[in-house]
Formats: structure tokens, C-alpha cells, sequence
């Protein structure tokens, strides 16, 4: 008897169910330890690896720990669900303390046209669609294996809030696996919305005029910017505001009156003309 095998499975079924209640919250850490995530929008799909069962999706994802110390035993990864072609591929080994996400789409139709995408992004929490479909976030990893992607030419996006957006094509072929990998940058362009009450006040930035309030702006370089908000018979107002890289900064000014009324011009009314006496 292979005691490596013995000793791997005894710790896998033996936390199974305690990640299975938490999720996402990982309670298991001892040393060795990574994870393998098993993503489905197939509720109660049944994973195995090769032929060994280890568990069922619930909310959307399977997390199953694995010992990382010793060569896995399995080579593929299973799923399989009622009134759907069950689906095997490649097992890919992950690290102690590091989760990889498996995202499988299970369907009716055969699966002989379909290849897996891995998508590995520095860093982790990138995600990647492929023709505008999400495929999913890296998790810890930053490695994202998606199975049963239909052959074919597609226009790859890699997002990550505040980064500039990475667009490609991959080709992805039939029981192939293409790999896709990206190194994410801080975008140098942000949005300002700059609103006023009331509104209708003009704007200025960095002593530029650019409009009147409320104004939404895109590509707005990141960094600090001086704004200026002027409105007749109100003080002006100024202050300064941040602009991150792909995400939004608002400004909102408070007029105050300037103290200055206007005054209606009093016009003296003519006497009225007086009756001649009979």
C-alpha cells in the first residue's frame, strides 16, 4: 500500500467538510497545505479527482485542500452533475498556503471542440473575460485554469480596479491548453465628477476652464489637481482633489452667498391727475 496516498487522503477528507461550511474563509493552515478551488455556477455538481470524491459545489465554488509536500497520486480533475456530459481534465498541482481556481462549465453538448485557458496575472485579483464573458478573478495564486472554453479566436480583457485594461486575442484549440499570462500597470487615467449646489457654477482646473457644474470627465490624468468653482453672488470655491488611475473621484461644493443682494430699482410713481371741478 502506497502510505503517501493513505496519508494524503486522510487529510483531505478530513477537512473537507470544514471548508465546505466556510467557504471562502479558510481554516485550515497547517504547513503544506495548498488549496484547489472548483468554480461552477452548477450548484451540487460532484468534483473528484480521477476517481476519488471531494465534494460538491455550494455557492458557486468547491475549496479543497491538498498536501503539497508529496507528488500527487490523480491526474485529472472530474465533475459531474444530473442531465449533464460529465467533464475531465489536466490536474494542475498548487502551493502550500495558495489557492488555484478551476472554473468549469458544464453543458448537453459534446465537449470535443473545447481547449482550457490557464490565466496567470501579476498581481492576483485580475479578472479576465473572454468576447465580454467573465471567466473569473485570480484568486491568491494569480492562476486561473478555465476548462470547456469553445474552439475558436477570441478578444481576451484583463481588468483590475485601478490598473489600465489589458486587451488581447488568444486562439484557443480544441483539447489543447493555451496559456495567457499579464503583468497589470496602474492606469495614468481616472473619472471626476464635479457637482455643485447650486449648480450651474463654472469650473476650473488647475486655472483651466472646463465647464459648467455638474460635469462628468473622463481620462483625467491621476495625481492632485487644483478646482476652482466660481457662481454669481456666491464666494467662490476652491479646493484640491485626488485623482486615482481607473477608478472615480467626485467633488461636491457648498456655495455661500456672498452677501451681495440684489437690490429691484424703485421707480417713483406719477401722481395721478386730478379731476377739473364742475
Amino acid at each position: 500500500m502506497n502510505w503517501h496516498i493513505l496519508l494524503t487522503s486522510l487529510v483531505v477528507f478530513s477537512t473537507i467538510f470544514s471548508c465546505q461550511a466556510a467557504g471562502d474563509e479558510k481554516q485550515f493552515s497547517s504547513p503544506g497545505i495548498g488549496y484547489i478551488e472548483v468554480r461552477s455556477d452548477l450548484e451540487g455538481a460532484r468534483v473528484y479527482f480521477d476517481t476519488l470524491y471531494m465534494g460538491y459545489v455550494l455557492n458557486g465554488s468547491l475549496i479543497i485542500p491538498v498536501d503539497t509536500t508529496v507528488k500527487p497520486s490523480w491526474k485529472n480533475v472530474r465533475m459531474e452533475y444530473s442531465g449533464y456530459l460529465p467533464y475531465a481534465g489536466p490536474y494542475i498541482q498548487t502551493e502550500a498556503g495558495k489557492t488555484i481556481a478551476y472554473k468549469i462549465d458544464l453543458c448537453n453538448t459534446s465537449y470535443y471542440q473545447t481547449g482550457m485557458v490557464r490565466f496567470t496575472s501579476e498581481p492576483a485579483g485580475t479578472e479576465f473575460l473572454l468576447n465580454g464573458k467573465s471567466m473569473g478573478t485570480t484568486p491568491d495564486s494569480g492562476v486561473l485554469v478555465a476548462y470547456t472554453v469553445p474552439r475558436g479566436l477570441y478578444i481576451v480583457n484583463a481588468q483590475r480596479p485601478g490598473d489600465q485594461t489589458i486587451t488581447d486575442e488568444i486562439y484557443v484549440d480544441e483539447n489543447a491548453e493555451t496559456k495567457y499570462s499579464v503583468e497589470m500597470v496602474l492606469s495614468p487615467l481616472g473619472e471626476l465628477i464635479i457637482d455643485s449646489k447650486p449648480e450651474g457654477g463654472e469650473i476650473f482646473i488647475d486655472n483651466r476652464f472646463t465647464g459648467l457644474t455638474p460635469l462628468y470627465m473622463k481620462d483625467v490624468p491621476a495625481g492632485e489637481h487644483r478646482i476652482l468653482i466660481r457662481l454669481e453672488g456666491y464666494q467662490d470655491w476652491a479646493g484640491n482633489v485626488s485623482v486615482s488611475g481607473g477608478s472615480s473621484s467626485s467633488v461636491e461644493a457648498v456655495f455661500v452667498s456672498s452677501g451681495k443682494q440684489y437690490e429691484p430699482e424703485i421707480v417713483d410713481e406719477p401722481d395721478e391727475p386730478m379731476e377739473p371741478k364742475q
